[in-house]
């Protein structure tokens, strides 16, 4: 069997599960003014999919697309709703798979839909986890360490975070750009590269050499600096962070390396919170498990992450706190 055949009876299989539990679609507005959801036609809706387990709700869990994701094939990659729904703890799906560089408008949007599900479901505000892939692990991270820095900007203290293959330092970020246009091997990777510069340029000025203290100030994680930058108001959070080592991809199909490797900055900021005493932060390391949902290879996906292994950290989350 081949594995565009493996990948279609596993969403199918997933699909399945979920069935007799249904999302409900909760609209928030019709104004999307600051692009937070994409690739969604003409539609400028702005909603988000709750699974509400019947009973005492125990917690909620957040689940965040990646970048121009639609919520329904996030649904296709994922079973820890499933799973969710079968032990009390409710599911949350924001449309949410862009949005703006300062993510003040994303926390604005993700603070009223806690706060409506919360309100209406009795939720406990200290039993939410939030996690999400690439764009959606990124506000996932701010969204978690904004808790601790500004408590009065957020409607809940999440009691875990975790993130799959976030891009953590803007700085390396920048260098990752310059250099992949300097290869010129990937129409995609180097339109995409031209795209941060330009963006990064115009927000914060020009380059990290320049404006070092502004990317330090703007970054999830920021290696070299004290604390690593924003990661210290991460340390007292219980974190789990996955990445997929396919040097094989890097290489033949991008023509990149290790220095070009979510996993780098990735594995540094777990070791740093490990160092600032965080008992509870891990980084999984998988190795040519990422596969898109149309079958194709590639280490920026939701198969890199065991739903089982990370719900039942989750729960174990939920039951502790």
């Amino acid at each position: 069997m081949n594995k565009h055949k493996i990948i279609f009876l596993l969403s199918l299989l997933i699909s399945i599960s979920c069935k007799s539990q249904d999302f409900e679609k909760v609209i928030l507005n019709s104004s999307d003014t600051s692009d937070l959801y994409i690739n969604d036609g003409e539609s400028t809706e702005l909603y988000y999919l709750k699974l509400i387990p019947k009973g005492k709700i125990k917690g909620a869990i957040v689940l965040l697309p990646s970048g121009g994701e639609t919520t329904q094939d996030l649904l296709k990659q994922i079973s820890i709703p499933k799973f969710a729904f079968d032990k009390g703890i409710a599911t949350i799906i924001p449309s949410i798979n862009w949005g703006t560089e300062e993510r003040k408008v994303e926390i604005k949007t993700l603070n009223r839909i806690f706060r409506e599900v919360a309100e209406k479901h009795n939720i406990s505000k200290e039993k939410f986890v939030i996690g999400g892939l690439s764009n959606g692990g990124m506000i996932s991270l701010v969204y978690a360490q904004l808790s601790v820095k500004e408590r009065n900007e957020t409607y809940v203290k999440p009691i875990g975070v975790f993130g799959l293959d976030v891009p953590l330092d803007k700085a390396h970020f920048y260098e990752y750009c310059e250099r992949e246009i300097k290869r010129n091997f990937s129409d995609l990777g180097v339109g995409e590269a031209k795209w941060i510069m330009n963006n990064y340029n115009e927000i914060y000025g020009g380059s990290p050499e320049e404006f070092s203290e502004k990317y330090i100030e703007a970054s999830i994680y920021s290696n070299g600096a004290e604390n690593g930058g924003n990661a210290k108001y991460l340390k007292n959070i219980p974190i789990r962070m996955y990445t997929d080592l396919d040097v094989n991809w890097l290489m033949n199909e991008r023509r990149r390396d290790l220095y070009d490797w979510n996993g780098t900055d990735i594995v540094a900021m777990i070791n740093d919170l490990k160092l600032m005493g965080n008992k509870d932060a891990n980084v999984i390391i998988t190795m040519g498990k990422g596969i898109k949902l149309d079958g194709t290879k590639h280490p920026h996906s939701w198969t890199i992450m065991d739903n089982k292994d990370c719900f039942n950290w989750i729960e174990k989350l939920m039951k502790n706190n």
